[in-house]
């Protein structure tokens, strides 16, 4: 199936910085170019750097996928979101980054649906959150009232949720924290996967199939990202031997990716991606990708 959405987009939804993978940046990870296909204009796509141990990966932002749920025309679905009460059973350093991931991505869905109070809610999350990993400074009470005093411009409140999380994953890096950091985009790519799982099905969007198709690359780039730490605790170990086994379910699946430099439009504020990406998912391994990152999440959020 070809990714056939076409939409342009916004120069300040760019700096969205707050991170999943789903392209690697040494191409020997990539099919042949397809034939005889025109490139598409994709969705809302922004990519940052992680390095490890020499190895450098492109990581696009999480708030693209909530922009295609959205452009899909499937409704809003808080059932899918990781209620906030449950922040206060988050004892260990691993169980809060991986949660704040998790709550990053729900505020940036609930921002991108105009869900004014979930946004909130999750912002207050996530500020509590950072501020027990010991990054308070970054979601303070004066990002908490710019936040409330902005709702209603999605924009400005998209910009502010990226700036806070970009801080802190720079705030993390530059004190040698970087498995901290890891842990929340790993959090942050296993809630969006999980809201494109389980509204795949009902939607029966070709192009929510085909996002979610992608994160084979995106897996194998988390995996490598994840595995310097892998002895940091039992529930890091774990959390890559179940990504190895949905892995595994994904090694079936066709994927291939042509990648084509993007067009900026400056008189209109906008940049078009001109990449194509081409997936073949049955609905068994839909079916088999649900389940295990319903199972995954569930260990980190219960």
């Amino acid at each position: 199936m070809l990714n056939k959405v076409n939409v342009r987009i916004g120069l300040t939804a760019l700096s969205l910085i707050f991170a999943i993978a789903c392209a690697e940046s040494n191409k020997n990870e990539q099919k042949e170019k397809l034939p005889n296909e025109e490139p598409k204009k994709v969705e809302k796509k922004n990519s940052n750097l992680f390095e490890v141990e020499g190895k450098v990966f492109s990581i696009p932002s999480p708030i693209q996928t909530a922009f295609l749920l959205k452009e899909a025309g499937t409704d809003y679905r808080s059932s899918l979101l990781n209620p906030t009460e449950k922040a206060g059973n988050y004892a260990t350093t691993n169980q809060k980054a991986l949660n704040l991931g998790i709550y990053g991505a729900d505020l940036g869905y609930a921002t991108i649906y105009d869900q004014s109070q979930d946004a909130i809610s999750y912002m207050a999350v996530s500020r509590k959150m950072s501020s027990e990993l010991g990054i308070d400074g970054l979601f303070n009470e004066a990002l908490l009232s710019r936040f409330e005093a902005n709702i209603g411009n999605q924009d400005s409140l998209l910009v502010l949720v990226s700036d806070a999380f970009k801080k802190a994953d720079q705030y993390l890096k530059n004190n040698e924290q970087k498995n901290v950091s890891v842990l929340i985009l790993a959090g942050g790519w296993i809630e969006t996967l999980h809201f494109a799982t389980n509204l795949a099905k009902s939607s029966g969007s070709e192009a929510i199939r085909n996002r979610i198709g992608e994160q084979k690359i995106t897996i194998k780039n988390l995996i490598n990202l994840l595995l310097p730490f892998q002895d940091d605790s039992p529930m890091t170990s774990n959390l890559i031997n179940q990504l190895n086994e949905l892995k595994d379910i994904y090694s079936g699946i066709e994927f291939s990716y042509t990648f084509n430099p993007p067009t900026t439009i400056a008189e209109e504020k906008t940049t078009v991606i001109n990449s194509v990406s081409k997936v073949d998912m049955t609905d068994q391994e839909l079916s088999d990708i649900t389940n295990k990152i319903e199972e995954i999440r569930n260990n980190i959020t219960n």
